[in-house]
């Protein structure tokens, strides 16, 4: 087996430095091998290795008519925090191949990261193309979000859920934004179908409380204290309580000895609720999805 085939063989199976350890042994007497240097410098990305960006570089430079050479080194570059050079690497592979949804995207999130005038412009583009669902759609909401336009985000984040109705966060995205808009009848609307959508049972008692909040903020007060009875028994975090006390204290149980628990403010109850939002949200980007923090991926 060649030094490349034992290289690719343990990239392939994820192994990445005996990966760039057998793409090395083989630079060593072909150290312009485009294929060897092309594993070196990938493995080395995934590694962390300094040298990495130079070997992708030079692969590039020998076929600088490579789409994929080009796009090597930008993820490279976008890597190692040198987002100006990664975002001249994916203009180029624009000049080679100007509908490539994935250099678009990635030229995007670079020239978001740098300051750029045309990183929604990218990021549209990629959308366009590729229609539906996709890392570019998805990016233009959290790109809307971060630059605090609710309105083109929710936009964005409907055509998102148009293309696939029963995408979780893409549900939670219309919900909120829905919510942040004081659009109080589609919010509900959209949370009542994400406790539907929810996988996890323990899940269903964050749709309830964005459900509880519209209600509140549309001043549907015996509606909010429903939705609170149901949610109480499955909220882990008490978070509910607080809902109680503030619409039905009559009903939260008190210590026995002591001081009794004070009734919330109004702006105590959203605070609690939008926390938990928040915590809904904060789960999701667990299961991997992108948030407008992470733009650069």
């Amino acid at each position: 087996m060649s030094a490349l085939e034992q290289a690719l063989s343990h990239f392939e199976a994820g192994d990445f430095g005996k990966a760039r350890e057998a793409a090395m042994e083989g630079l060593r007497g072909q150290p312009d091998d485009v294929e060897l240097l092309r594993v070196a410098g990938r493995a080395g990305v995934e590694l962390g290795s300094d040298d990495a960006v130079d070997q992708l570089r030079k692969v590039a430079e020998l076929q600088p008519d490579s789409a994929e050479s080009w796009h090597d080194l930008g993820d490279s570059l976008a890597a190692d925090g040198r987002t100006e050079e990664a975002a001249q690497a994916f203009r180029k592979v624009l000049e080679i191949n100007p509908d490539d949804e994935l250099a678009l995207t990635h030229l995007g999130h670079t020239e978001y990261a740098t300051g750029g005038q045309d990183a929604v412009a990218h990021l549209e583009q990629a959308a366009e193309r590729t229609g539906g669902m996709s890392t570019a759609a998805i990016s233009l909401v959290e790109m809307y979000k971060s630059m605090n336009q609710p309105e083109e985000a929710l936009h964005a984040a409907q055509k998102v859920l148009e293309a696939e109705p029963e995408d979780v966060v893409a549900m939670l995205d219309v919900a909120e934004l829905s919510l942040e808009l004081g659009r109080h009848d589609d919010a509900v609307k959209a949370f009542e179908r994400l406790r539907e959508l929810e996988d996890l049972p323990d899940h269903e008692v964050y749709a309830l409380h964005g459900m509880i909040q519209a209600e509140l903020k549309r001043e549907e007060k015996d509606r909010a204290l429903e939705l609170a009875r149901e949610a109480a028994p499955i909220d882990q975090y008490g978070r509910t309580a607080s809902v109680l006390l503030f619409l039905a204290p009559d009903e939260v149980e008190q210590p026995e000895n002591g001081e009794p628990k004070p009734a919330p403010s109004a702006e105590d109850v959203d605070a609690a609720l939008a926390e938990s939002l928040k915590e809904h949200r904060r789960l999701h980007a667990e299961d991997g999805r992108l948030l407008s923090e992470d733009l650069l991926g």
